[in-house]
């Protein structure tokens, strides 16, 4: 079976493709396909709990991190590095998994296919 991971490394609320790659992953965990999600680079913005998104930006795309459970997806990473730019100054959703360069290489090779946002 095909494992996808869905990468996130543009600001949420710049464009809708951050909402587009939340959507696309609650889609394939409701036909129970595997699917992994990764963050990295301005990506990881997605992940801050202080977010204010302004009206014109639309929904605030954090509160559906929480959800993800019930979709059965489980495996949400972030590169350390990118991480450590915004704590300790910022609360990162507790979801996500740090995880250094090397691990984060294993887990691009891991996933058949790799969709990027």
């Amino acid at each position: 079976m095909q494992k996808t991971l869905i990468l996130f490394s543009s600001s949420p609320y710049e464009t809708t493709s951050a909402k587009e790659g939340l959507d696309l992953a609650l889609v394939l965990g409701t036909f129970e396909q595997p699917v992994s999600l990764a963050f990295t680079g301005d990506g990881v913005s997605l992940l801050l709990e202080e977010q204010l998104p302004e009206k014109a930006q639309g929904k605030h795309l954090y509160k559906l991190l929480d959800g993800l459970e019930f979709y059965d997806i489980e495996e949400i990473y972030a590169l350390e590095s990118d991480l450590e730019l915004y704590s300790p100054k910022h609360a990162v959703w507790s979801g996500v998994t740090a995880v250094d360069e090397n691990a984060w290489s294993k887990i691009l090779r891991e996933h058949s296919q790799i969709i990027r946002f």
